[in-house]
């Protein structure tokens, strides 16, 4: 019976904590991102970006210009080879095209040179630190924000 009581506790302790600890995050390093995920993975960059404003501008201390809900730069832009200027990143769908074709030129340069494919995780860190970006440990602290939309 002892035994039985003590089960019975652990199930109740484990419900409990079950309840009030947060959902395990996803992990973002082992799931790479198939073509229906690319609008749900470029959403929550764009929340942590600009909180969803198509309008965002904002000028960094170098002087350098980041345009629209996913905060792009001309060198991003550029890097992108679309034929965009700085103010159609203003508009969600051509920001989301420039987004796409740099990262996922990007993540096939990361696969290229890792053997490894181009995650959430890789992708999102290559967003925030250009294309070597999945390597560089200061892309982590984004790569939390961004998580946090995901979950």
């Amino acid at each position: 019976m002892a035994i039985l009581n003590l089960t019975r506790l652990e199930a109740i302790i484990a419900t409990l904590l079950a309840l009030v600890l947060p959902a395990k995050a996803i992990d973002l390093s082992s799931v790479p991102v198939t073509e229906e995920d690319w609008d749900t993975m470029l959403n929550a960059i764009e929340l942590v970006e600009s909180n969803c404003n198509t309008n965002a501008v904002v000028v960094d201390v170098n002087g350098r210009k980041s345009v629209g809900c996913l905060q792009i730069q001309q060198p991003y832009l550029t890097d992108s080879r679309l034929s965009y200027t700085l103010d159609h990143m203003k508009d969600r769908a051509a920001a989301y095209a420039v987004a796409k074709a740099y990262l996922r030129r990007y993540g096939a340069s990361y696969t290229r040179r890792t053997g490894k494919p181009a995650t959430y995780e890789v992708l999102i860190r290559i967003h925030n630190g250009g294309p070597r970006g999945a390597e560089r440990a200061v892309t982590l602290p984004y790569l939390e924000k961004v998580r946090s939309k995901l979950v």
